[in-house]
């Protein structure tokens, strides 16, 4: 069963594994991204981040539909972290349909980002992709500190367009 989806720009680390287990179950984390799928040292170091009693799984796009498939049946509880909104709407394009919420975690403020809120800058293709997402039928809410924020795509949304 697929307890949580996130986006999160450090896919691993201690909110996810440690604030957001708390609030939901997790036998097992399911890492899509095609980079760290192909990296044995990447998958290494996220592997090391991982609390005790939890498995990780790395995949790329194509292997990471398959695993969330079989999650969606399974007895085990899982996140699905992807590192961007960009992955997730490659996901969608390749005929995957979700059927929870996913969560926007923590992005990286970069040269070519807006700051769309603390803890979470993005570029106009993450902004595009966003809205793909949404207009593919999968809602979107914002909790870059894993403070059970939650607040919505179109808020944020709203909130860049009066700045």
């Amino acid at each position: 069963m697929i307890s949580y989806i996130r986006m999160e720009a450090r896919l691993i680390h201690g909110q996810t594994t440690t604030v957001l287990s708390k609030h939901y179950k997790c036998d097992g984390i399911i890492v899509i991204d095609d980079k760290v799928a192909n990296d044995p040292d990447m998958k290494s170091v996220y592997k090391l981040a991982t609390p005790a009693g939890v498995k990780s799984y790395f995949f790329d796009i194509d292997k990471g539909i398959t695993q969330m498939k079989k999650a969606e049946t399974s007895d085990y509880y899982y996140f699905i972290i992807f590192r961007d909104s960009i992955t997730v709407k490659k996901v969608l394009e390749k005929g995957y349909k979700f059927n929870m919420e996913i969560t926007m975690g923590q992005q990286f403020i970069r040269d070519n980002s807006i700051s769309v809120m603390q803890g979470c800058g993005l570029t106009k293709e993450e902004i595009d992709a966003l809205d793909y997402i949404e207009s593919a039928g999968t809602s979107v809410v914002f909790d870059p500190s894993c403070n059970l924020e939650r607040k919505p795509w179109s808020e944020v949304k709203k909130e860049l367009k009066q700045n």
